[in-house]
């Protein structure tokens, strides 16, 4: 979800700088200049956070596997066989 509000952010902050510099050359756009540089800055917010949040899902996911390779090895050898191979 992060990526696709950073999709849409760029996009807007992107039609915002051209429209700025289409605008009498930028030179007396300042408000708009300040909402394009606004946006820009919710787009690499967004995809900051994106980043962030995929890499802790993935941490989650390792120690979960971590986590039932464990039980599983403890278990086997509970029950007399062999721990599984890695």
């Amino acid at each position: 979800m992060w990526f696709v509000v950073a999709g849409v952010a760029g996009a807007a902050a992107a039609f915002l700088h051209l429209f700025r510099s289409a605008f009498s050359g930028g030179s007396s756009a300042v408000p708009l200049a300040i909402v394009a540089y606004a946006v820009t800055a919710v787009a690499v917010f967004a995809v900051y956070r994106g980043l962030m949040t995929a890499a802790t899902e993935q941490d989650r996911a390792r120690l979960h596997l971590e986590q039932e390779r464990e039980i599983a090895d403890r278990l086997a050898r509970w029950e007399g066989l062999r721990p599984r191979d890695p």
